[in-house]
């Protein structure tokens, strides 16, 4: 959900049971409290189904409430070695530590991994697979595209360049 979403780690560490909306669609996140909201007015961001089952966002999150049975407070909390799920929700620095230990136990690098790469990962991708900007910053909430630019990664410097466009 981090990946799908773009929201900052510390987004994504306050959301609790009573934000989320579920529906046929997917669903739908409020967002009460981002570091660019400074009236704190929120936002809503919706979150569709995967087209994979197995990695859909969605499908994930119903899972993960479900099987540590949560019903109320905060969404993503810590889970203890014997299996007990914390009441607590987790801090958002603990998120790129999560992040790269099981990275890890998939074989992954992750010497440049941190807690962002969840959302800078989600800009670069959308942007690599052809989504307009806008409709990135809507899912993000950024507010200029200059902002948005700055975390695209390297990833798409072959897909859309200007010398393979030369016919060369």
């Amino acid at each position: 959900m981090g990946f799908a979403s773009g929201f900052r780690r510390s987004e994504l560490a306050l959301i609790s049971v009573c934000d989320l909306k579920f529906s046929a669609d997917g669903v739908v996140v409020s967002v009460r409290k981002s570091k660019t909201d400074q009236e704190g007015a929120g936002r809503e961001m919706g979150l569709p189904f995967g087209a994979v089952q197995d990695t859909s966002p969605v499908r994930s999150l119903r899972q993960w409430l479900d099987n540590a049975g949560i019903k109320a407070g905060p969404v993503f909390r810590s889970v203890g070695r014997y299996g007990h799920v914390s009441r607590r929700g987790l801090h958002k620095d603990s998120i790129g530590k999560l992040l790269k230990r099981a990275a890890s136990r998939e074989g992954l690098k992750v010497d440049e991994l941190s807690g962002h790469s969840l959302r800078a990962g989600c800009v670069t991708q959308a942007a690599m697979n052809g989504v307009r900007e806008f409709v990135i910053m809507r899912q993000t909430g950024h507010k200029t595209v200059a902002t948005l630019r700055r975390y695209f990664r390297s990833g798409d410097i072959f897909r859309e360049n200007a010398a393979s466009g030369l016919g060369i």
